[in-house]
């Protein structure tokens, strides 16, 4: 009986280890991403993240009218964050890694994005002066 009840507790335990894992730590992709940088702020309540928006180039259709696609994203690495922030204003090329949910330290869960997912950037490939002005 002993030994069942460990069996069981155990098959738990490496369950639920293997669900925090693939939903939370693995991530789901990862790319680039090109646009204007519109809008760049640390919140949050309690644990304080950098998030960011972003404007695409070209332009995309929601609902019935044609707007601009907008990309929603947080920043963990503070050296980042501190380079994104002189950017606003101007073309950036980011990369960026998706993850299937959020976890609060590591900033939102955007569900106003193509994908839903946390999408955390890591690096700037290129920043470029603007010509939308």
């Amino acid at each position: 009986m002993r030994k069942a009840i460990l069996i069981i507790i155990l098959l738990l335990l490496i369950g639920i280890s293997g669900y925090i894992y693939w939903f939370y730590y693995n991530s789901y992709g990862d790319g680039y991403r090109e646009g204007v940088l519109q809008k760049f702020s640390r919140k949050g309540n309690v644990m304080k993240t950098y998030e960011g928006e972003l404007i695409q180039l070209g332009f995309g259709q929601r609902g019935a009218a044609f707007g601009a696609q907008y990309f929603y994203f947080s920043v963990v690495d503070v050296a980042v964050a501190d380079s994104l922030e002189k950017c606003v204003g101007k073309v950036v090329d980011l990369h960026y890694t998706q993850y299937r949910r959020s976890l609060p330290w590591r900033g939102e869960n955007y569900a106003n994005n193509q994908e839903q997912g946390q999408y955390v950037v890591d690096a700037i490939r290129a920043v470029k002066e603007s010509t939308a002005y």
